[in-house]
């Protein structure tokens, strides 16, 4: 086993290595050892001050480039998010995204679920043919129909409501009553008794986050943690091969796993690195740096200072 994976294993406490470069040639060394690989990729042709930038039309191909990590790195029940939101190009909706997941599911993943990600308070604006966008893909991937899931994990209360429905069963509430217009539907409302919590839906309703914390497109932790807790096991490895500031690993770290988080961009690596320096000060020992000029840095030894601090950033 090589030293990086070498650095999850057989740990009694959970761990977050943080690595700057390219993504596909760093996973070739995870293989087969994440439940979960959850990020958001740089959009098309958006934020060409902080990522290379990628037309719309080129997009799917590019990502399919990632593939064979993603897919190898991941165990045979394991799963992929991808968060992504697709784009106006000439006053029309561009479907990047879609032609993208169709291009995936043509190399095997199998689609176990779209989510979709309500943001509450997106940013105003005006444009001459469209409304304000309040909402992004998640889209679940899966390499087999029944990945790893716990869905206990993210149970909601079951509501108010069944108090005064339960009350009083009436005599088609004693079994299961199928639809009037025999479309195949049926419920039976007796089952509910009892029960104090439900499955949630697939609509995450979830603030954006109010500072960039150095980086253009954070995404709140929340959303990471939803998939987190219910598609991975406690104390196994998540990945986010385009992880940004990090929010996926502060995730992982506050739901007992371990997390590898990639980006090649190296200031983005170094914020990071700080941000879970200052949220985990108590786990020093346990956040690692490695960046291609240097070799592994541990913060409790020998990064005393947060890293951008080092390389003078204010």
């Amino acid at each position: 086993m090589n030293k990086k994976a070498q650095y999850f294993e057989d740990s009694p406490v959970n761990k977050c290595l943080i690595l700057c470069g390219d993504n596909r040639s760093i996973l070739p060394e995870f293989s087969n050892h994440a439940d979960l690989i959850v990020t958001s990729p740089p959009y098309a042709d958006a934020r060409k001050k902080h990522y290379d930038s990628i037309p719309p039309e080129k997009f799917a191909d590019w990502f399919l480039t990632f593939h064979q990590v993603f897919w190898d790195s991941l165990k045979e029940d394991g799963s992929l998010v991808i968060n992504i939101k697709d784009k106006v190009v000439d006053g029309i909706r561009h479907r990047y995204v879609w032609k993208t997941i169709d291009k995936l599911i043509d190399l095997g993943w199998l689609c176990i679920d779209d989510y979709i990600w309500h943001k509450p308070n997106p940013m105003p604006g005006f444009w001459p043919t469209r409304l304000r966008d309040g909402w992004e893909y998640c889209f679940h991937l899966a390499k087999k129909k029944d990945p790893y899931i716990d869905q206990k994990a993210v149970s909601v209360p079951v509501g108010k409501w069944v108090e005064k429905r339960l009350n009083k069963l009436g005599e088609n509430d004693q079994s299961r009553h199928n639809s009037i217009n025999e479309s195949g539907f049926g419920r039976d409302i007796s089952k509910w008794v009892g029960k104090e919590k439900v499955l949630p839906t697939n609509v995450l309703t979830i603030p954006l986050v109010g500072k960039n914390m150095g980086h253009p497109a954070v995404f709140p932790i929340e959303l990471p943690a939803f998939f987190i807790k219910l598609l991975s096991r406690q104390f196994s490895l998540i990945i986010d091969p385009f992880a940004g500031s990090g929010s996926t690993g502060i995730a992982a770290l506050l739901n007992n796993r371990n997390c590898l988080l990639i980006d090649n961009n190296f200031d983005y690596c170094a914020i990071a690195h700080e941000r879970l320096s200052k949220d985990f000060h108590d786990l020093y020992n346990k956040v690692i740096f490695y960046n291609p000029q240097e070799e592994y840095k541990s913060l409790v030894n020998e990064l005393k200072e947060p890293y951008a601090k080092k390389r003078g950033k204010k």
